[in-house]
């Protein structure tokens, strides 16, 4: 198998470079060719802009949009959404000489994995296939500087993190999920956990439908998660979708929601059984947030314990969303003695030390009346449960506690209102 060097965020950052800035473009013209592009929609771009450039046209975001949809490649390479998307991921375009060279030599490593995979498959002699070699020019890539890096800093640093939350109270705490981040949410069983990451995962795109989510579960299916999704947009109960108490009114409403998010949402819920699965759907769907329920499902090849396989796979998870620049939100079950009934500590972490230390915020979730047994079969229109989250570990920022509104049957997870305002608007 050849494995493939590339780097999209990179190469959106030079193509967006040279749409804000007319040295940047001269720079990549010269130094790039179209193949050097991994991403096939990046090749139809830089493509056009190419063509563009030769007839002396000038090149902005508009032209570019125009140009591709009369050659009909606009929807090709993800329509304006994406166009958008390629601008707002430049930090800097004076850093365009450290982009170039990085796509540059990653096009020169796919090219020298191809010669060696041809030969292996006796394609090609060996001396043929050194000469081959030898004709790959080596690149040198250049650093980034620290006054660069300190004024990209500055500049995303002004924009505030890459993913805000919808309950304003764990923006208050958390300010939001930044790239490269791990929440770790945790929770005895029943304790609410996969409704709060289903809320937050409608959030995420309902703030801003052009992110792309990845909902991974290890312990239900698919449908078991859409049946939730359903469930909260409707809103309709839960246990009703599930015995299968549809009203035709209600199948026409479902049908229309199922139609629209359809259409709009770039959210893809896939089952899981190990982390190299869930790296397999990050190189697939290439989501800028993943929701991984939950971490202890998770099995691992020659670990020789549990301890052993949840801190592999917690460490893995970190290094993913480092690597890929992601910001990833587990559910991690806790440990808990059923002859106490008290809310959750840190300590409490199931399996693993490794779990807060790979985190950047753990967040305890408690619902005190499951937890005391006090809860009753609910139909929909009672007052909310109360759902207390403790923010236990936070690098950036400080811990604290807020309580949220809870509707279990509609897994909706909502922040109180008073006066028609949240404590956080006041």
């Amino acid at each position: 198998m050849i494995i493939i060097y590339n780097n999209d965020e990179i190469e959106r950052a030079s193509l967006g470079s040279c749409l804000l800035d007319r040295e940047a473009l001269n720079q990549t013209f010269e130094c790039l060719e179209i193949d050097d592009f991994y991403n096939k929609a990046h090749q139809i771009i830089f493509q056009t802009i190419m063509e563009m450039v030769r007839l002396n046209v000038g090149i902005d975001m508009i032209i570019l949009t125009e140009k591709l949809q009369s050659k009909g490649q606009l929807e090709k390479i993800g329509g304006v959404v994406y166009l958008t998307k390629i601008i707002s991921s430049v930090p800097t375009f004076k850093n365009i000489e450290h982009y170039n060279s990085i796509i540059k030599k990653n096009s020169n490593q796919r090219k020298i994995k191809e010669i060696l995979q041809d030969l292996k498959m006796e394609n090609v002699a060996i001396p043929e296939a050194l000469e081959l070699i030898a004709k790959v020019p080596v690149v040198e890539v250049k650093e980034e500087t620290l006054k660069t890096l300190l004024k990209n800093t500055i500049l995303i640093s002004s924009k505030g993190v890459a993913h805000r939350y919808k309950i304003p109270s764990l923006n208050h705490y958390l300010g939001g999920i930044d790239k490269g981040e791990i929440v770790t949410i945790g929770g005895f069983t029943s304790q609410g956990k996969t409704s709060l990451a289903v809320q937050l995962a409608i959030d995420f795109i309902d703030i801003n439908e052009d992110k792309e989510v990845l909902y991974l579960t290890s312990e239900m299916t698919p449908p078991e998660t859409a049946r939730r999704i359903l469930a909260n947009l409707m809103p309709k109960n839960v246990m009703e979708l599930r015995k299968g108490l549809i009203e035709p009114e209600e199948r026409k409403a479902l049908d229309s929601i199922a139609e629209l998010i359809g259409e709009h949402w770039n959210l893809n819920i896939k089952k899981v059984f190990n982390v190299e699965d869930i790296k397999r759907c990050v190189r697939k769907y290439e989501p800028e947030i993943v929701f991984v329920d939950y971490l202890h499902n998770l099995s691992r090849k020659m670990s020789r314990s549990d301890y052993e396989a949840v801190s592999m796979n917690i460490r893995d998870l970190q290094a993913l969303a480092i690597d890929k620049e992601i910001s990833i939100i587990v559910l991690s079950q806790l440990s808990r003695d059923k002859t106490i009934i008290r809310k959750p500590r840190i300590t409490d972490l199931r399996g693993s030390g490794r779990i807060e230390e790979c985190s950047n915020v753990v967040i305890l979730a408690y619902w005190e009346n499951r937890i005391k047994l006090k809860n009753k079969m609910r139909k929909g229109g009672e007052p909310p449960e109360k759902l207390e989250l403790s923010i236990v570990k936070n690098k950036d920022g400080t811990i604290g506690k807020l309580t949220l509104n809870f509707e279990p049957e509609y897994c909706r997870v909502r922040e109180p209102v008073w006066e028609g305002r949240n404590e956080y608007e006041r």
